[in-house]
């Protein structure tokens, strides 16, 4: 099954038709995506420049994996891109459907009624979750990209849920503009929290281990 998996995603790389449809696609949905969840919101929150790379997440995993798509069809694969975009995917995917699956289990309001519906993320987002496991095949052991793709989500917990944004209700960062619940905004942003500290070390930390343990091995001399 695994080997099945590889192949359908090494055609789908080679084929001009789907690396670029791929690359269009993710591209849209990080214009879509941004200007539909995140429009008004760097403004209410007020958001230095500096913490625009950090906010629209899930926008941002779709647009990198599209990149890494096209480069790796292009013949200029990148392994700290490939790593960057398939931690991104994962994490921001199972971050948004764990959202959903609280939202719905504390008010019931599992509604249909725009592209912006918890059943509508949720759906897209598996998706986006599947498209990180899939370029995680591509990902090569090495310390050093481990590190840096580890570090940048460190900091982008730091900057969702440190008590940096000014005014900000619940005394957070630039996290992403959640549903209400029961008339509190910030209901829900201390499990997400946990989620999302919990999955920067589970997927980019157990990257970053196994890179350490295969040089370990790599460099382990010979006994005779």
């Amino acid at each position: 099954m695994l080997s099945l998996i590889r192949a359908l995603s090494d055609w789908g790389i080679r084929s001009p038709a789907v690396a670029w449809g791929a690359f269009l696609a993710c591209a849209f949905a990080f214009v879509f995506g941004t200007a539909g969840w995140y429009g008004r919101f760097f403004d209410e929150v007020q958001a230095p420049l500096w913490a625009y790379p950090f906010i629209p997440d899930c926008p941002l995993a779709a647009l990198l994996f599209g990149v890494a798509v096209l480069l790796m069809h292009l013949g200029r694969r990148s392994n700290l891109l490939n790593q960057l975009a398939a931690v991104f995917c994962v994490k921001y995917g199972v971050w948004t459907m764990t959202f959903w699956a609280l939202y719905w289990a504390i008010t019931g309001d599992v509604e249909l009624s725009s592209l912006f519906s918890g059943p509508v993320m949720f759906v897209t987002h598996f998706g986006l979750t599947i498209m990180g496991l899939l370029l995680l095949q591509y990902v090569q052991p090495h310390v050093r990209d481990s590190a840096l793709v580890l570090a940048w989500f460190v900091l982008s917990d730091i900057v969702d849920y440190a008590p940096i944004a000014v005014g900000r209700l619940g005394g957070y960062g630039y996290y992403p503009p959640l549903p209400w619940i029961n008339g509190d905004p910030a209901a829900l942003v201390p499990a997400m929290m946990v989620n999302a500290v919990m999955m920067t070390w589970l997927v980019g930390g157990g990257l970053l281990l196994r890179a350490a343990v295969w040089r370990a091995a790599k460099v382990r001399p010979t006994i005779a």
